[in-house]
Formats: C-alpha cells, sequence, structure tokens
C-alpha cells in the first residue's frame, strides 16, 4: 500500500511517498524525480513495481508538499547532501537509487561523492554533463522575459500546459489532463518557480563539477533507459555518459519521450525488476557483468504499448 509520509530533516519539512517495507538483506528504492516534477509523477510507475519491494518516492526540497524557503539552497551538491541526510534519517544505508532527469544527475552526484551509500543506479533519461541542448532554454529561462513567463505560466490554461507536457513525451504516450495534474498543482505552490529558477541559475557550474567528478568512472551497477524520442536529452548523447560508467546497461524505448516512468510505467517496472534481479544475484558472486546481449539494446516496437485515444 502506498503511504504520504512527512519528516523534519533540517528545520525543513518534507515529504514522500512509501511502498512496502524495507527488509533486511534486501535492497530499498529512492525516487528522485526531475525538474517540475514530484513524487506523484512517479505514481505511474509505483503502481507496476513489485508489491514486495520497499520503494521511496522523495518530493526533494522546493517540490511537491515538500517545504519551499527562499534561503534553501538549489545547488545540486546541497541538493545531494540533503538527499544523503534524508536516507541516513530513515535509516537507508545502501538503496538503489532511481533518477529522473535532474534526478539522474542527481543521483550520479552521489555515486560518486558517496560511493559507500548507493547500491546500484538506475536512470530514465538522465541530465548529465555532456549535453547543451538545455543551454538555449535555461538562457530563456534566466531572461527577464522568461522569468514573467515562468511565474505567469502554472495559470496559464490547461490546454496550453498539456501542449507542453505533450512535447516531453513520445508519439507512444498518451498524455491525459489527469496526468497534467501533479505537475500544474506542484507549479502553482508558492515558492516552487523561484526555487526551480535558482537551480537553473547553478546549473552549469553544477553540471561543471559532475563533470569533473565523472573523470573517475562510477564504479556501481547501472541501468540506463532512454526513450528515442526524447527531445529534453537526446538518446544521442547516451554513449558520451556510459564512457563514464564502468557498468552500465542501455535499453532505447522506441516511440518513448522524456517521461518512460509516465509513458511506459508497466515496461520500465519490467526491465527495472529483470535487470535488478540479475544484477543482485550477480552481486552474490562478487562480481557484476552487464548481459552481454542487453549491455545496449533497442526494445522492439511490438513490445511497446501503443496507446490509443480512450484507452
Amino acid at each position: 500500500m502506498l503511504e504520504r509520509h512527512h519528516l523534519d530533516l533540517d528545520g525543513l519539512r518534507l515529504s514522500y511517498l512509501e511502498k512496502g517495507t524495507a527488509t533486511a538483506g534486501d535492497p530499498s528504492f529512492v525516487l528522485l524525480h526531475g525538474l517540475m516534477g514530484s513524487a506523484e509523477t512517479f505514481q505511474p510507475l509505483l503502481a507496476e513495481m513489485p508489491s514486495h519491494w520497499h520503494v521511496i518516492a522523495l518530493d526533494m526540497p522546493g517540490s511537491g508538499l515538500s517545504e519551499r524557503r527562499d534561503d534553501l539552497a538549489a545547488t545540486m551538491p546541497a541538493t545531494a547532501a540533503f538527499i544523503e541526510r534524508f536516507l541516513d534519517s530513515l535509516g537507508l544505508e545502501k538503496p538503489c537509487l532511481i533518477g529522473h532527469s535532474h534526478g539522474g544527475a542527481v543521483a550520479l552526484r552521489l555515486a560518486r561523492t558517496s560511493p559507500n551509500r548507493v547500491r546500484s543506479l538506475v536512470l530514465l533519461g538522465p541530465a548529465h554533463p555532456y549535453f547543451n541542448e538545455a543551454d538555449q532554454i535555461i538562457k530563456f529561462y534566466l531572461s527577464l522575459p522568461g522569468r514573467i513567463f515562468a511565474y505567469t505560466m502554472p495559470w496559464y490554461p490547461q490546454w496550453f500546459q498539456m501542449m507542453g507536457l505533450r512535447r516531453m513525451a513520445g508519439p507512444q504516450s498518451w498524455d491525459t489532463p489527469e496526468r497534467l495534474m501533479p505537475y500544474r498543482a506542484n507549479l502553482r505552490i508558492r515558492g516552487t518557480m523561484s526555487h526551480l529558477l535558482r537551480l537553473l541559475g547553478t546549473w552549469h557550474e553544477d553540471m561543471a563539477e559532475l563533470r569533473h567528478l565523472l573523470r573517475k568512472p562510477v564504479t556501481q551497477p547501472t541501468l540506463i533507459l532512454w526513450g528515442d524520442c526524447d527531445r529534453a536529452v537526446p538518446v544521442r548523447t547516451a554513449e558520451k555518459l556510459r564512457a563514464h560508467l564502468r557498468q552500465s546497461e542501455l535499453h532505447v524505448l522506441p516511440g518513448v519521450g522524456h517521461r518512460p516512468a509516465e509513458e511506459q510505467p508497466e515496461l520500465t517496472a519490467g526491465l527495472i525488476e529483470s535487470w535488478m534481479l540479475r544484477a543482485e544475484a550477480a552481486a552474490h558472486q562478487q562480481h557484476y557483468k552487464p548481459n552481454s546481449s542487453a549491455s545496449q539494446s533497442r526494445i522492439p516496437a511490438f513490445m511497446v504499448p501503443s496507446l490509443e485515444a480512450g484507452d
């Protein structure tokens, strides 16, 4: 059963969703959302993940039902350090981190700066230092017209916001107003947009620091799921990232955009489960090797459900 919890950490009120119960010897999973997202945007994936798994989806500081504060640092180092303290507060010693977009970049940083705290990684269309497609949109949002647009956009008509959501999806996705609601609700909470703009203000410095950290490879077993229609972080940049991951598997999902956990939750959960079973079995033998047939694969199109209007 999925439950909502709250806790106070360093004087900041945090909120998170939890499914299942931690079991000695079994990994816990911590989900880290992307920009403009929240724990609620992981609901489709949470519903498909095995019922016996212990899974936590965090509303990262400044998002979802977690507190917003003007003095809250939005840099990636500060966010990663805060998440590490969150893990401490829950007694999660070495979870698998599942990060989407910006959450993927934060997970990568934690894997490098605190390797003894991260068991493995699942990256869903992760932001990373080896792509520059975001430069123009970041420049826009940090300009005066961009800031005005950012602060007024949450109040635009639903049809306009749906267009933006659909741009982040692939042709196999069928977005509905219900799927938009977590984003719409999150952006309308006072303080969300100012936190996001502070985050964008240090984006290039944060990515430069992550690039420096990744000069030494990430050693944890890593699964990467990437939509071939991802416009935000194009899949063509995946190999640049994989060059810095010692043990990784990449699965390219046809017809999927930047939000695989929402667009194809059943497929995403299935790939995570099958990979995790192999990775854990190999870990007990003291050495993990990526599946030679899946270290880079393109999921056959017939395995990706085609969603039609009204489904």
